[in-house]
């Protein structure tokens, strides 16, 4: 009987195939799986960082809220605005820009183009734009000018001024009027590069 015991007990705890084998080595970690985990996870974390930048950088949606821009944009298009291009550049006459008019940050976004930048002097004369005494040279069909507002005498931008206009001229609250004035860099949000859906 003693012999069947201890039969038993070899049995059970010192055969090498068994599950309570306590004899049995540790598996040792496979480093080529481990590492293949930890690189997929590392392009994983890359491309979620590089969308996420990208939507971030050029997908910032504002709405054309009005008809100012008419005829290049329309009241309710959707415009895609880069949010970067002028923190490495500064904006440019015929620039298409949003931005928040004087820095109300309760606003909504409005959507002009740069006629003016720093240092220039602009003035409206006979519905016509003037810059530093040179008749502007328009890109697009536009009417004369109803109401110069403030530009029916020369104006000369200081450091961070921009004076913008809507392209539907008699119909665009812009620079020419105290409720948007000269517009910053801090006012503006960035240029607008396309319409969405494109």
């Amino acid at each position: 009987m003693l012999l069947s015991i201890k039969r038993l007990f070899n049995k059970t705890f010192h055969r090498r195939n068994d599950g309570l084998n306590f004899r049995r080595r540790r598996k040792k970690i496979n480093f080529d799986k481990v590492r293949y985990v930890l690189i997929f996870l590392l392009e994983l974390v890359l491309v979620i960082g590089l969308a996420f930048g990208v939507v971030t950088a050029f997908g910032k949606q504002v709405e054309c809220s009005n008809a100012s821009m008419e005829p290049t944009y329309q009241t309710s298009d959707i415009l895609l605005v880069n949010t970067i291009a002028y923190k490495f550049s500064e904006p440019e006459a015929g620039d298409v820009i949003a931005f928040k008019p004087k820095s109300n940050v309760n606003a909504s976004y409005s959507v002009k183009r740069v006629i003016a930048v720093p240092g220039d002097t602009i003035y409206i004369s006979n519905g016509r734009i003037y810059i530093n005494d040179e008749l502007y040279k328009e890109n697009l069909d536009v009417e004369r000018i109803e109401n110069p507002g403030i530009a029916a005498t020369p104006i000369t931008l200081l450091d961070d001024q921009y004076f913008v206009l809507g392209d539907n001229r008699n119909s665009s609250e812009d620079s020419r009027y105290e409720s948007v004035g000269f517009v910053t860099n801090e006012d503006i949000l960035g240029k607008v590069w396309a319409k969405y859906p494109f």
